[in-house]
């Protein structure tokens, strides 16, 4: 396949975005396995799929950040043509600082609104959106479907996560209560440092051998070890939002996407379950494969897409 010429570094430049909390407190870089184009292209031919080479594709990575994802993907197939888009600017320019740091030239990284995502960006044989869909307005949800509808190639797999529940019903009721008790604060070393007070006050005042002390004291680890930035964005955000999959799936459906699978594969092969419930869930029709995903989803949650109809 022939790459289309990487055009769009100034064209997509949006002069109008003000500034983030990403520009403020920085978010690390990382990468997701799950996301890499080799998986869901092996997953994509396993449901019978014909995905791009990942030697000679086009990726597009919605809310890139630094790059820290794309830029290991661009390094391994240099014959393949990523682009990234974030809305901080100041994350972005750390990111095409990396790029010129490693000389890659088969990766754009654009500081861009995803709301200005449009046609002109062409079609993408992967598309991912990691960390994004639970922490944007809705109108920015059904943007983000709206593009891998319009922005991906026929045989495109897309590959999208959120915070799902029910687990996150556990998690939100401890967000709660963080959020309430830093409302005032606004830097981000005070708010972390009162977030994890306020829990170890709370969880420590619980009963232990209740249920709900057993909840608190869980979160209060999970909370004690997570890095302060990522405490500082996915919990103290106030617009963060959890779904259920049929709802994610539903949403897609009414913009002519498909669901795929889970981006977990051991998921869908019913793995560490035991031989009852493993026989239950394999009664489900291959039809509802939907349904049999959702009971299962009693954890966070990633989906790949496909067009609907290809």
């Amino acid at each position: 396949m022939e790459l289309s010429t990487m055009n769009i570094q100034t064209e997509h430049r949006h002069p109008n975005i003000g500034p983030t909390p990403y520009d403020e407190v920085y978010y690390p870089g990382h990468v997701y396995g799950l996301t890499h184009p080799n998986h869901l292209a092996t997953m994509a031919a396993v449901y019978g799929m014909q995905p791009a080479p990942v030697e000679r594709c086009r990726v597009l990575e919605l809310g890139c950040g630094v790059g820290g994802n794309l830029l290991p993907m661009a390094f391994q197939y240099p014959n393949s043509e990523f682009v990234g888009v974030d809305l901080s600017g100041v994350t972005i320019e750390r990111g095409q600082n990396n790029v010129a740091t490693l000389g890659l030239e088969n990766i754009k990284l654009l500081h861009c609104d995803i709301m200005n995502v449009d046609a002109s960006f062409g079609r993408f044989d992967y598309i991912i959106a990691h960390g994004v869909y639970s922490w944007v307005p809705p109108a920015v949800r059904e943007k983000m479907m709206m593009i891998f509808k319009q922005n991906l190639a026929p045989q495109g797999v897309c590959y999208v996560s959120y915070n799902a529940h029910p687990f996150s019903h556990m998690r939100d009721m401890v967000r709660d209560m963080m959020r309430y008790h830093t409302r005032r604060l606004t830097g981000m070393k005070e708010k972390v440092g009162q977030a994890r007070a306020i829990l170890k006050f709370l969880s420590e005042g619980s009963k232990a051998n209740s249920v709900h002390g057993a909840i608190m004291r869980d979160q209060y680890n999970r909370v004690l070890k997570a890095p302060d930035e990522l405490l500082f964005h996915d919990d103290l955000d106030e617009g963060a939002e959890a779904f259920l999959l049929h709802e994610v799936v539903e949403l897609a459906g009414s913009h002519g996407l498909q669901y795929l699978s889970d981006a977990d594969f051991s998921r869908r092969n019913l793995a560490g379950y035991s031989e009852e419930v493993r026989a239950t869930l394999q009664r489900f029709p291959e039809t509802e494969f939907m349904a049999r995903d959702q009971y299962q989803d009693f954890g966070g949650a990633s989906a790949a897409w496909r067009r609907a109809g290809r």
